[in-house]
Order: C-alpha cells, then sequence, then structure tokens
C-alpha cells in the first residue's frame, strides 16, 4: 500500500478514535458494538448530507 493510501486517522480530544480517512470514503467505527462501515465520499458533500447517510445506514442496519 503506498504511503498515500495510507488511513489518516481522526481522534477525539479524548484520545478515542472517531474516524479513519480512506481512499475509498471515511471509515466509521461503533467501540459499542464494533461495527465499522464506510461512507464514501461521493455520499458525503457536507456535514447535513453525513447525518442524513447516517441516519439512512442506521435504518437499514436495524432491518437486517
Amino acid at each position: 500500500m503506498a504511503a498515500a493510501e495510507k488511513p489518516e486517522p481522526l481522534y477525539c480530544v479524548c484520545g478515542a478514535l472517531v474516524l479513519k480517512a480512506r481512499t475509498e470514503g471515511i471509515e466509521a467505527h461503533c467501540r459499542r458494538c464494533d461495527r465499522r462501515w464506510v461512507i464514501p465520499y461521493g455520499e458525503v458533500q457536507d456535514k447535513e448530507h453525513l447525518v442524513q447517510f447516517m441516519r439512512a445506514w442506521r435504518a437499514r442496519a436495524k432491518r437486517a
């Protein structure tokens, strides 16, 4: 893996890992249930789009 493709971790002020910037999108990680998912960059245009994507993802995950 090239250095440019290495995920860039983003941390909270408390030190907990929140998100990772990957080449294919933003990886989110739930520390409670240990789920990980990638939000494609094309799906996220701004904060509101990210919130909408997360709501839709949670609705789909609850049905599964």
